[in-house]
């Protein structure tokens, strides 16, 4: 199984266009200087799977997602016709805006399969109607949870999390899923950016994964609170901080999984710094950290 992080940041990316935080100020820097290679510099979050030969499938569409695209020649057209796509499907773990604000960006096809819940189909059709949208332009098909596609399996497990800000309802099942996906060897991947809460039934869903990647938006459980940017815990917004006495990275290090890497990484989290504390604490426990252009090959 072939995986390329096409983004590793949240929402907004790094650097993020109103915010002048220390991770953001380094990232300008790195393109003011041209550095071939970026240390702060993330687009927003998306991966993209498949099995040699096969069609690529996308999980999450940013609106970064034509200059994610541009970056690898793995996912040019098939060059079958003058204009062809070299996704098979694209998969919607929930209806945020920076998961599903890229579909736009893909109106010049001629179909395109959107895999979802049943509730971030209704988020995209009638709260932020992408897909009433992108009907005018091209064929959409709808598909739902357990899909085969190619030879890869996917599933998804419903997080208690609740719709995007947009959206003036209750909380339904499927407003945040994780994603299985698996080979007919059984290899198993899980991707899971966005972790409000723990439990023992999602620890049965990544059982035997070969590789998770998981939510590390937030190092700290007040650290918008920190910087002024925003009256909200990481915890009321989704996702369980990475670091502190109940946070994920305590959580990973008693995962007997190979390969543990965190992304959808927000701008101020201190770990985007490859020489900070944070960052050297991950590593220390084997666990990664994704960075734009990562590629694992399982």
């Amino acid at each position: 199984m072939e995986v390329i992080v096409l983004g590793s940041g949240a929402g907004g990316g790094i650097p993020q266009w109103n915010c002048l935080c220390p991770n953001c100020v380094r990232a300008r820097m790195e393109i003011k200087e041209k550095k071939e290679v970026f240390s702060f510099r993330r687009t927003q979050s998306s991966i993209a799977v498949r099995m040699e030969g096969e069609k690529w499938i996308l999980l999450n569409a940013s609106i970064d997602l034509p200059t994610q695209l541009a970056l690898h020649l793995e996912l040019v057209p098939p060059g079958l016709e003058i204009r062809s796509s070299p996704f098979a499907a694209i998969i919607l773990t929930d209806g945020q805006i920076d998961h599903a604000s890229g579909l736009l960006s893909l109106r010049e096809g001629k179909e395109i399969e959107i895999v979802c819940s049943d509730s971030t189909w209704d988020l995209i059709s009638e709260h932020y109607p992408i897909a009433r949208i992108l009907s005018s332009y091209v064929r959409l098909k709808r598909s739902s949870f357990p899909i085969k596609i190619g030879s890869l399996l996917f599933d998804a497990f419903e997080l208690p999390g609740g719709p995007p800000p947009y959206a003036k309802r209750e909380p339904r099942p499927g407003d945040v899923i994780a994603v299985s996906i698996e080979d007919e060897s059984g290899l198993k991947v899980v991707y899971c950016p966005a972790l409000p809460s723990i439990s023992s039934s999602l620890e049965e869903f990544i059982q035997e994964a070969e590789c998770l990647f998981v939510d590390g938006t937030f190092w700290s459980e007040n650290e918008l609170l920190l910087w002024n940017i925003k009256e909200k815990k990481a915890s009321e917004m989704g996702h369980i901080p990475v670091g502190g006495e109940n946070g994920s990275l305590s959580w990973l290090s008693t995962l007997q999984i190979p390969k543990k890497i965190y992304i959808h990484i927000n701008n101020t989290n201190p770990m985007l710094d490859p020489d900070s504390a944070q960052a050297k604490a991950v590593r220390s426990l084997g666990i990664e950290i994704a960075y734009d252009g990562m590629k694992l090959l399982l």
